[in-house]
C-alpha cells in the first residue's frame, strides 16, 4: 500500500508539472509554432491532470485509512479529515464524469486527431530509449508498450465511433479517461526510470534518491500501469448497456 501510494503521488506530480510547464510554454516560448504545440497540449491534457489527479488523491487518501487500521478510522489520527478533503476535489472546477466527456468530445477531434496521435507517437519514441537501458528497464518497457498499444486502438475507436454515434464515445469516456491517464503516468514514470539509471550509471547524484526513483517507476509499470489494458472492453462496449433500464427505474 506505501508503494501504491509513493508511485501514485511521483505520476501525479509529473503530470502536473507537464501540464504546468506547458501552460508556461504556451504562453511565454519565443517559437509561435511552439507556443501552439504546446496550448494543444495544455488542452488535451487538463482533463487528465484535473481528474485522474484527483481521482488518485481521494484513492491515496482512502488507503492511509485502511493503512492505520481502527485508528484511521478514528478522527484523532487526521486521515478522515484527509479524506473528506480530498473528496471534493473530483467534484470541483468540472465533475470527473464531466471532464471525461470533454476529452472524447472535444480533446480527441483537436485538429482532426492530429493532437492525440501526436502525443501518442512522444510517448512511442521512449521505446528503444528503453530498450537501451537494458534489463533494468525491461518491466517498464514491456508494460508500457502493451498499454500504449491498447491505448492507441481505443483512442481510434473512439474517434470512429464518436462520429457514427456519439454515445457509444460517451459511454465508455470515464474508463477510457481513466486509461489514458495511466498510460500518460507510466510514460512520465518511465522517463524518470531512464534519467534515474542513467545519473546511477555515471555516478552522479544521491544514489539511495536514484534508486528509490528507479524503484517506484518499476513497481507502478508493473502493479498499476497494467490496469490500462484491462478498461478496453469498457471503453468500446458501447451504450446500449448503458442505457439499457430507464433512467426512472434507476
Amino acid at each position: 500500500m506505501l508503494m501504491t501510494q509513493k508511485s501514485l503521488i511521483e505520476a501525479m506530480r509529473a503530470i502536473i508539472y507537464v501540464e504546468a510547464e506547458s501552460i508556461d510554454l504556451a504562453r511565454h516560448h519565443p517559437d509561435p509554432e511552439m507556443r501552439e504545440v504546446r496550448e494543444d497540449f495544455v488542452e488535451l491534457l487538463t482533463p487528465i491532470a484535473k481528474a485522474w489527479c484527483t481521482d488518485m488523491g481521494v484513492e491515496v487518501a482512502s488507503l492511509t485509512i485502511q493503512i492505520f487500521g481502527g485508528m484511521g478510522y478514528i478522527e484523532e489520527s487526521g486521515a478522515p479529515q484527509h479524506f473528506r478533503d480530498s473528496r471534493i476535489a473530483p467534484i470541483y472546477e468540472g465533475t470527473n464524469g464531466i471532464q471525461a466527456m470533454d476529452l472524447v468530445g472535444r480533446k480527441l477531434p483537436m485538429k482532426g486527431g492530429a493532437v492525440v496521435t501526436e502525443f501518442l507517437s512522444i510517448i512511442a519514441t521512449l521505446d528503444p530509449v528503453l530498450l537501451r537501458g537494458g534489463a533494468q528497464l525491461g518491466p517498464i518497457r514491456s508494460n508500457l508498450a502493451d498499454a500504449l498499444t491498447k491505448l492507441a486502438d481505443t483512442t481510434y475507436w473512439i474517434m470512429k465511433q464518436g462520429m457514427e454515434d456519439p454515445r457509444d464515445a460517451l459511454a465508455g469516456a470515464s474508463p477510457y479517461l481513466r486509461m489514458f491517464s495511466l498510460v500518460t503516468a507510466g510514460w512520465l514514470m518511465a522517463k524518470q526510470a531512464i534519467a534515474a539509471k542513467q545519473a546511477l550509471d555515471a555516478g552522479e547524484g544521491d544514489r539511495a534518491f536514484l534508486e528509490a526513483k528507479l524503484a517506484t517507476a518499476v513497481f507502478f509499470c508493473e502493479n498499476i500501469l497494467p490496469a490500462a489494458t484491462s478498461l478496453a472492453p469498457a471503453v468500446t462496449a458501447g451504450y446500449a448497456t448503458t442505457m439499457a433500464v430507464p433512467v426512472d427505474q434507476l
